[in-house]
C-alpha cells in the first residue's frame, strides 16, 4: 500500500484550529468528513477519541498519527493536515505536532495493510528531509507533492 493509493490534493490541508488536543481532534474529524463525505465526522472523533485513550499518537519529531477504526466505514480512509506553528498533541518528546497523518479504517480492514501504511509515513519521516523541507510548502497542492515526492525516495 502506498500513499498515493490513499491520498488525493483534497485530502490534504494547510493549517489546523484548536488549542487543546480535544480541539484538535474535532477539526480533523470536520476535515475527515469534508473530504471523505461517505464519513460521518462523529464516527471519525469517537475513533480518534478512543484510540488517543491508549496512548497518544503524537510520536514526537512534530510527527502525530491519530487514527481509528470505525465499524460505519469501510476501506481506509487518511488525511494530511500541517501546520507551521504545530500544535500539543501531548508528543512523548514534548513539543508540538505539525505534520499530522489522521486515518480511519473500518473494523475488518487488514491490520498488515495499516500497518503498511503507517511503516511508509513513519520511512518518509526517518529517511528522507520533509520535516525541513516541509516547511517550504505554500499550499495543500505543494504539499500533496511534497509528500508523493518523499515517498518516492524512499520506493
Amino acid at each position: 500500500m502506498r500513499l498515493k493509493e490513499l491520498l488525493k490534493p483534497e485530502y490534504v490541508k494547510i493549517g489546523l484550529n484548536g488549542k487543546t488536543k480535544d480541539d484538535i481532534m474535532h477539526n480533523i474529524s470536520d476535515f475527515m468528513a469534508l473530504s471523505h463525505p461517505s464519513i460521518d465526522k462523529k464516527d471519525v472523533y469517537k475513533a480518534l477519541s478512543e484510540r488517543e485513550k491508549k496512548g497518544s499518537t503524537g510520536l514526537g519529531n512534530g510527527l502525530a498519527i491519530p487514527h481509528g477504526r470505525s465499524s460505519k466505514v469501510s476501506g481506509m480512509h487518511l488525511v494530511v493536515i500541517y501546520d507551521s506553528q504545530g500544535k500539543d498533541f501531548e508528543s512523548y518528546d514534548k513539543k508540538s505536532s505539525q505534520l499530522f497523518f489522521a486515518a480511519i479504517t473500518s473494523e475488518d480492514y487488514s491490520p498488515h495493510e495499516q500497518l503498511e501504511v503507517l511503516r511508509v509515513i513513519a520511512e518518509i519521516f526517518e529517511k528522507t528531509d520533509i520535516s525541513s523541507s516541509v516547511s517550504g510548502v505554500k499550499s495543500s497542492k505543494d504539499l500533496y507533492d511534497l509528500l508523493l515526492e518523499k515517498e518516492e525516495e524512499i520506493s
